[in-house]
């Protein structure tokens, strides 16, 4: 496995007026000079990299060599720098966002923030952000995703490039051009770079990341994309996905999974930490459910995977109210298939279901009421077993005889049908897949 630490940049291209030069929104500091500084480092070190080295050295005419510097000696230096229109507005920053301003210090995050070249933006667990960098394109974060605005340059051909790193988690790129697009756009995800084919009104939605042997994942969901590596390049076309190795080049594109069938569009619990169901997938690898508070799943509120033969989800306790989840299945390379149609629970009460059901046998016919408070089953006795649990509901009675576990049929049990010391077990089992203490009994002639 490649010991390289892949980012994930998205880069976007604006058109511009050729030979433009590009305009910054500069802070500029007194800077100490220590052991080992040069004017290169200092810049690498506070903007990112050393591209702009130049700029510095210029405002320190003194320095007669930007690569012998005394220690002790005090200059300017740029220590932020923020490219006049190219930046990325914070449309939606949900739960625990953070911006980040100035290296390192993060602070928290709200819509309507704008960020500038240098500035990042993270989400924790259960938060979720959108980046609105212009009127046809937008990036999403998922929870546990870390994204900088790199820096802007301007091309011979008059083109603006600017670049955005995203350094964990995936992300979703919304690109929907107007009539006469005014945007290219190019992702770099780890070995790969996704370049869409942009069409005047035709909306591109893809998702990308990278994967834990150090290559990348690839996913159209609408539009089409050219995806290369390696010296070679694959067509990604919409319903489409490719996994990109390490080195490249690209895997043969796959067709993306379908979506699961949910059991229930809309449900009502008197609990808070029901079960999910869904059908399966064929060729599915596993599955990802989540549950969010809003329909679109900016709020996210539980985020699981489970393997492919796992066709439900319990969930945490959830608040009251109204909860949205979705699923989607996971292809063998790891690819994301499309999500399921939204489903929503109604919680009307926040106590979870913990407990397993009740269970008892009442005898029907055939016994006598001792006096001794015993009750003595005659050898045709029938005999009811009785369920009930008032939160999630008895899914099923069973019975086991001969060591062997079956669901019980409905019929009354009838003694006439055991033999001579014969026994059988009960339990009963909830919604929730909670069993009941199993309930033992032996049956044998009364003297």
């Amino acid at each position: 496995m490649s010991a390289r630490r892949w980012c994930i940049s998205l880069a976007l291209i604006f058109s511009g007026v050729a030979n433009a030069a590009p305009v910054y929104d500069d802070r500029v500091e007194d800077y100490t000079v220590i052991a080992g500084d040069t004017i290169s480092g200092i810049t690498k070190r506070l903007l990112g990299e050393e591209t702009f080295w130049e700029d510095n050295w210029k405002l320190n005419p003194q320095v007669r060599d930007p690569d012998l510097l005394k220690i002790g000696q005090r200059l300017r230096i740029i220590t932020s720098r923020k490219v006049i229109a190219e930046a990325a507005q914070v449309v939606e920053a949900v739960n625990r966002t953070e911006k980040m301003l100035t290296r390192p210090s993060w602070q928290p995050a709200t819509s309507g923030d704008t960020l500038g070249s240098g500035q990042g933006l993270r989400t924790r667990e259960k938060s979720t952000a959108e980046l609105r960098f212009n009127a046809e394109s937008s990036l999403r974060l998922g929870e546990f995703s870390q994204v900088f605005l790199a820096q802007k340059e301007t091309t011979l051909r008059g083109i603006d490039r600017g670049s955005i790193e995203v350094e964990q988690g995936d992300v979703d790129l919304v690109f929907a051009p107007l009539a006469k697009p005014k945007t290219r756009i190019e992702i770099i995800a780890g070995p790969s770079t996704t370049t869409p084919v942009i069409s005047a009104g035709k909306a591109t939605e893809l998702r990308t990341g990278t994967t834990p042997d150090g290559g990348s994942r690839v996913m159209m969901f609408a539009g089409k994309s050219d995806v290369s590596a390696g010296g070679s390049a694959v067509a990604v076309n919409q319903g489409m996905g490719t996994r990109v190795p390490d080195s490249g080049p690209p895997m043969t594109p796959e067709k993306l999974l379908d979506a699961p069938a949910v059991a229930e569009i809309t449900q009502s619990w008197n609990y808070s930490n029901g079960k999910l169901h869904w059908s399966a997938v064929s060729a599915a690898a596993g599955y990802v459910v989540m549950v969010c508070a809003d329909v679109d799943c900016a709020e996210l509120r539980q985020r699981t995977q489970v393997d492919s033969t796992e066709l439900s989800l319990q969930v945490n306790p959830l608040p009251m109210g109204i909860s949205h989840w979705r699923v989607h299945a996971v292809s063998a390379n790891g690819l994301d298939g499309y999500p399921s149609v939204g489903a929503s629970i109604e919680i009307t009460d926040i106590r979870p279901d913990l407990d397993p059901p009740m269970l008892a046998l009442q005898p029907l016919s055939g016994f006598i009421d001792g006096a001794d408070g015993a009750v003595r089953l005659g050898p045709k006795a029938l005999l009811q077993p009785l369920a009930h649990d008032e939160q999630s509901g008895v899914l099923r009675i069973e019975i086991r005889r001969n060591g062997q576990w079956v669901t019980w049929d409905g019929e009354p049990i009838s003694l006439a049908t055991l033999s001579s010391d014969a026994s059988f077990s009960l339990r009963a089992i909830d919604r929730l897949d909670q069993a009941s203490i199993e309930q033992r009994f032996s049956i044998s002639p009364h003297p």
